[in-house]
């Protein structure tokens, strides 16, 4: 006989029904007393823990954005060549797409809904430190000799425009299939290019 899940806490309850809710219809659009019907909660629990729907708000990228950044970091920072390193960023962004659309939704929704319609929350600050340390490994990747010289910033955009397409693809129309397969074969198209004796 199996034991039942515990239902999840009323806080953890709130965020789940908010990112639900944020990532479908917007800061703007989505009231109080929506995410406490959707969470079965009531308005003074919201407000016990998280002290308004901002609180909530900050509280979901807060969620979202420092864990990705502390895995980001690590991975970068472990050992391995350049290739290995970048393969592993692709295969965690596009698992976090694959299992958690709702997530990634939201995140799209910092950068790219107005900055009028939610909170400001440092989006800007946050994706300058995440382009800044791939930059870094790709830099290291020169001086090593692992890579050719190039421009840092044009690599920058094609291999996060190249994760970002993928993802938003797969968000849109449920393609491509994002497999680690897919972040390993994108990774090495990208790199190939960038490697000493590549044509140009």
């Amino acid at each position: 006989m199996t034991t039942p899940l515990p239902e999840p806490r009323s806080a953890d309850r709130i965020l789940l029904s908010s990112l639900a809710l944020f990532s479908t219809k917007g800061y703007d659009a989505t009231s109080v007393r929506e995410i406490c019907e959707a969470a079965g909660i009531t308005k003074p629990t919201l407000y016990h823990f998280y002290g308004s729907k901002e609180g909530v708000y900050r509280a979901l990228v807060e969620g979202v954005l420092a864990p990705f950044s502390a895995e980001v970091e690590r991975m970068l920072a472990g050992p391995g060549t350049v290739r290995e390193r970048l393969r592993a960023i692709a295969r965690v962004y596009f698992q976090r797409a694959g299992t958690q659309p709702e997530l990634v939704r939201f995140i799209f929704g910092l950068v790219h809904n107005p900055p009028s319609s939610a909170p400001d929350v440092a989006i800007p600050r946050f994706y300058e430190s995440l382009v800044a340390k791939v930059a870094a490994v790709v830099e290291d990747g020169v001086r090593a000799g692992e890579l050719t010289a190039g421009h840092t910033g044009v690599r920058m955009l094609v291999y996060m425009g190249a994760l970002a397409e993928a993802v938003c693809g797969f968000l849109i129309i449920g393609q491509p299939l994002l497999s680690d397969d897919l972040a390993d074969a994108l990774v090495d198209a990208v790199l190939d290019g960038w490697m000493p004796g590549a044509r140009r």
